[in-house]
């Protein structure tokens, strides 16, 4: 007599799982931590790897700003910065009101027409420098662009004179790819004198293909099937 195999749905969930490719980060050095600079030094001469930028707003931070407690002589974070953001190591900040630039990385190995979830780290800061900056309210955001497709991170807001900062939250933005190669770009963008918009932790990772999410339901819907029938069935005995 032919015996149906019970484990059909767990074998096809299996297959299913497999066929799922793995996330990779198609972001080189999106901690920031490939560099030339041993120190806190504008971004534009920290030889950051993988990274462009083309003005004096942007710098790379190390965590050693903490211990000597300054970014540069006579320049500090107003407010509670903690020494790294919850990546580690460096991070970035750009000035959203004064000489910014877009720092930029070409993406390669693209599927057009593929959804990619666009992950980073943000904060907000202002700077201590008297008597150049003056401390007050200050409002900052990074503007992304992937491509032709724009869209921004969260608005935040702080203040030099409270002491008050924007901390760092993880941010979540999907775009589509137009082709095999884009280029990801984040401009800081803010108001106040002057606003430190932080980044850290890039990431870019594909999403699963709809089709293949939808046989990977089907194949759990069917292998819960089978569990709650053999429990019922066990409960009859």
């Amino acid at each position: 007599m032919y015996k149906r195999s019970s484990l059909t749905p767990a074998i096809l969930l299996a297959l299913v799982a497999g066929s799922i490719p793995a996330n990779a980060n198609l972001v080189s050095n999106g901690s920031f931590e490939i560099s030339t600079a041993t120190t806190t030094t504008q971004f534009l001469s920290a030889g950051v790897s993988n990274w462009t930028n083309s003005d004096i707003g942007e710098a790379l931070v190390f965590p050693s700003w903490y211990t000597n407690g300054y970014l540069f002589p006579n320049v500090g974070f107003a407010g509670p910065v903690p020494q790294t953001s919850p990546d580690g190591g460096n991070f970035v900040f750009s000035d959203g009101d004064y000489h910014n630039s877009a720092i930029n990385q070409t993406i390669t190995g693209l599927a057009p027409g593929g959804t990619y979830v666009l992950g980073f780290w943000e904060a907000l800061a202002q700077d201590t420098e008297p008597p150049i900056t003056v401390p007050g309210p200050v409002t900052g955001q990074w503007q992304v662009t992937f491509g032709t497709s724009t869209q921004y991170g969260a608005f935040m807001t702080g203040n030099g004179i409270t002491n008050t900062i924007s901390p760092w939250t993880h941010q979540s933005i999907t775009f589509t790819a137009n082709s095999a190669t884009e280029v990801l770009s984040f401009l800081s963008v803010g108001s106040g004198d002057p606003p430190l918009v932080l980044l850290d932790g890039v990431s870019l990772e594909r999403t699963p293909e709809p089709a293949t999410l939808a046989l990977f339901a089907i194949a759990a819907v069917l292998l819960g099937g089978k569990y709650v029938m053999r429990r019922r069935a066990l409960a009859r005995r």
